[in-house]
Formats: structure tokens, C-alpha cells, sequence
């Protein structure tokens, strides 16, 4: 159905021309080819889809966390804080949008906690294959 080459507005809702940068238009582009592979694959599982607002300032908490508060009022939800991380999050259907900052200390606090990562490991178990895949 949407595989072939077809006429250039056959999967475009009729928006008409819309002002916005390159960057913009190919990610709305990137979308409408999302929504159009999901359309001729109904043998594969729907897809989980989740799109991240990142703040240009993510180093900078509060400026970010300002960022986040300005994702957030476009969205029409609340933010919260929880755990050093800033977020808001609310959905179009199935697909999430968020945007969040994480905050030095609560990252530092990960990064300690990770540096025991690869430390322990577990006692080796037989390898079962499944499919090819090991």
C-alpha cells in the first residue's frame, strides 16, 4: 500500500505548506514514514514510540529545569521532581513525549553506584540457544 511510489500527498494530512525549518520538516517527514511502515507491517508488534524534548541546557539544572517547565506548559501537564531528575511527561495515543534533566548530584550519585558495575559477576551457566541467538 504505502511501499510503492505514490503521488506526495497521498500520506500527508492536508496541512497544506508548512513554515517550519528543514530540521522540523524532516523529522514530520520521519513520522508520517513511521506511521506509513506501521500501516503495511501489520505482522510485526506496534511499535512503543516515545520522543524526548532534551533541554539545550541540560548542565545548567535550573535554566533546564526552566526549559522543562516551558515543555510542560505546551503540553499542558505539570512537572515534578523526583530524585534529583526534573521531568513532565503526557501522551498522543500510544506515543510519550517527555522532556527531563537530571540534576549533578543525582547524577554523581549514579556514577558512584555504577562504578561497581562489571565487579561481580555470576556464576557461569550453560549457553541455551534460542532461535540463533545465544
Amino acid at each position: 500500500m504505502t511501499d510503492a511510489v505514490q503521488v506526495g500527498t497521498e500520506w500527508v494530512p492536508p496541512v497544506g505548506m508548512l513554515d517550519v525549518s528543514a530540521e522540523r520538516a524532516e523529522l514530520i517527514r520521519g513520522l508520517f514514514e513511521l506511521a506509513a511502515w506501521v500501516a503495511d507491517h501489520p505482522e510485526f508488534e506496534v511499535p512503543d514510540v516515545r520522543a524526548v524534548v532534551w533541554p539545550a541546557h541540560r548542565d545548567e539544572f535550573s535554566v533546564a529545569c526552566s526549559e522543562v517547565d516551558r515543555v510542560a506548559e505546551a503540553l499542558g501537564v505539570e512537572p515534578w521532581l523526583r530524585n534529583g531528575q526534573y521531568y513532565t511527561t503526557a501522551a498522543f495515543g500510544p506515543i510519550e513525549i517527555t522532556s527531563f534533566v537530571i540534576s549533578a548530584e543525582a547524577r554523581a550519585a549514579h556514577d558512584a553506584l555504577s562504578s561497581y558495575a562489571g565487579s561481580v559477576q555470576p556464576a557461569a551457566v550453560d549457553e541455551v540457544s534460542s532461535g540463533g541467538v545465544r
